[in-house]
């Protein structure tokens, strides 16, 4: 009597191991877009902070309208959780006209867009085919800053965390 597998039980075995394999390469992948927009979101919510605490800060009392202003600002921003290649992926607006008003819009490495303002986080219907130079006048804003001056090239005004 010889031991040994047969052919159709190491099939099974493969198949079995394969099917593992993709359950857990998806739930990876969603975990990992997950993560990479709560870190956008983080990023917004601590900038939207930092913008409001300047804005108290400041006389006249106003949100900020310049890079050099921002820059002050020491902004920290989780550069791996955002997708990259497109040139508009983390905006400012601001007006300067109602410089009491200010919106953050950002794309994550996902896909998704997120928008918040002096408010709090806004639903938005956005698109990245959106995410152009006339987006902060959609807004109602004209001051426009793009956190990159390229596809994965950061302005200077965007630190690191």
């Amino acid at each position: 009597m010889k031991k040994g597998f047969t052919i159709v039980e190491l099939l099974i075995v493969v198949s079995v191991i394969s099917i593992l394999a993709a359950i857990a390469i998806v739930s990876y992948n969603g975990v990992s877009q997950r993560a990479q927009d709560t870190s956008v979101q983080a990023d917004l919510e601590g900038l939207a902070g930092q913008l409001e605490a300047h804005r108290v800060r400041s006389t006249p009392r106003e949100f900020p309208r310049t890079a050099a202003v921002l820059q002050t600002l020491n902004i920290k921003a989780a550069k791996g959780a955002y997708k990259t290649t497109i040139p508009l992926n983390f905006i400012y607006c601001a007006d300067s006209t109602d410089t009491q008003e200010f919106a953050l819009i950002a794309e994550s490495r996902s896909g998704r867009i997120f928008m918040i303002n002096q408010e709090g986080f806004k639903t938005q219907s956005l698109t990245e085919s959106n995410l152009t130079l006339s987006v902060c006048s959609g807004q109602g804003m004209d001051v426009q800053l793009s956190g990159m001056s390229s596809a994965n090239t950061w302005q200077t005004w965007v630190g690191s965390s």
